[in-house]
């Protein structure tokens, strides 16, 4: 395994470590501890995924991917999904304050505006995946294939749909 590859497994183990201890001290029922788990995780996820693409060597990969998609705006475009990523997260985590910091109505609205914005991005990401130009080297887990795209973005509409359900 090389190095990229073990950075990115270590983050998202990380990352789940951190959303199991968040679980353990909520005092949800069963049902809403694995909705509040998997807005955890994806909201974590995300927040991290957007802000490990600025640090190398994912911010290279990640140019990389934008330039050999031949997305237009390559610098826009780059920001943009940094940024879109953060921002979908951070709207997965506040939803999470539902009830408690934030008006359940407003905590619902957040979570719609999550997932679209995850389908969005991932939409693009199994794009960049599918370009026969754009190698494996470049893309998450060095796979050409966009399973964890595709993972997070059915996660994200099982969550809505879940929630949707619920209300």
């Amino acid at each position: 395994m090389n190095t990229q590859v073990v950075l990115e497994v270590s983050m998202i183990s990380v990352m789940a470590l951190i959303t199991i201890a968040y679980l353990f001290r909520s005092n949800a029922s069963a049902g809403n501890k694995v909705q509040t788990f998997a807005i955890a995780l994806l909201g974590g996820f995300m927040v991290l995924g957007g802000t490990a693409k600025f640090f190398e060597p994912f911010a290279t990969m990640f140019a990389s991917q934008i330039e050999l998609s031949g997305l237009p705006l390559p610098k826009l475009a780059k920001f943009a999904g940094q940024m879109g990523e953060i921002t979908a997260g951070v709207l997965y985590l506040l939803a999470l304050a539902k009830g408690k910091l934030i008006p359940a109505r407003s905590a619902d609205t957040l979570l719609k505006s999550a997932t679209l914005l995850t389908v969005v991005i991932m939409t693009v990401a199994v794009y960049v995946h599918l370009l026969p130009n754009v190698p494996a080297e470049v893309l998450p887990f060095q796979s050409k294939p966009p399973l964890l795209t595709l993972i997070v973005m059915f996660i994200s509409l099982g969550i809505f749909i879940v929630n949707k359900r619920n209300s």
